[in-house]
């Protein structure tokens, strides 16, 4: 079962999180909260859950991948990491203050205490044989060699051009379904 978790100032059922469904219909792509304590425990509270009957395959979207990378070390899981922050609390440092969802058209305050509150889901040191990263060159929020260096020794898809949105997602479709199934 393949658990979607989107980025800063997105969804679900983002652009991402609806291709995800089109191709793994049971597929859980749950809204997180901006709260990154509340985001973490919902996505703890479905792993818990639904790893009782289903392997779980994390897919973890920008921030989406910082989670991701907290919660594949903390419960043993294979994740997908597409165009992952790395060290959230510095990263998103800037967007204090009133930020736009633009799927929902709503908004709410970032503040310092929450850009704190994400340190302690930084990850030093990683199992390598856990992740599949999948970068873009053409990232223009994130500098896709932070991820590379990190994830050096994992499974590793760098694209030229492309996007922070990742360009042509749907293409990786096997690659992803591949991993999740993967032991």
């Amino acid at each position: 079962m393949l658990l979607y978790l989107h980025g800063f100032r997105s969804v679900g059922l983002c652009y991402k999180g609806k291709q995800i469904i089109t191709f793994a219909p049971d597929a859980l792509t749950p809204n997180l909260s901006y709260v990154p304590t509340l985001a973490i425990a919902l996505a703890e509270s479905l792993i818990a859950e639904y790893s009782k009957t289903h392997k779980i395959c994390l897919i973890g979207s920008s921030l989406g991948g910082y989670y991701a990378t907290f919660l594949a070390q903390k419960y043993h899981l294979k994740a997908v990491l597409v165009n992952p922050v790395i060290d959230a609390y510095k990263t998103l440092l800037p967007a204090i203050g009133r930020v736009n969802v633009p799927y929902q058209k709503t908004s709410f305050f970032w503040s310092l205490n929450l850009v704190e509150s994400l340190k302690q889901y930084f990850v030093d040191s990683i199992t390598p044989e856990l992740y599949c990263v999948l970068l873009q060159k053409g990232d223009q929020v994130l500098d896709y060699r932070i991820a590379a260096h990190k994830f050096k020794d994992s499974k590793l898809i760098i694209q030229e051009g492309g996007s922070h949105h990742f360009d042509n997602f749907m293409s990786q479709k096997d690659t992803i379904l591949k991993w999740a199934e993967e032991n």
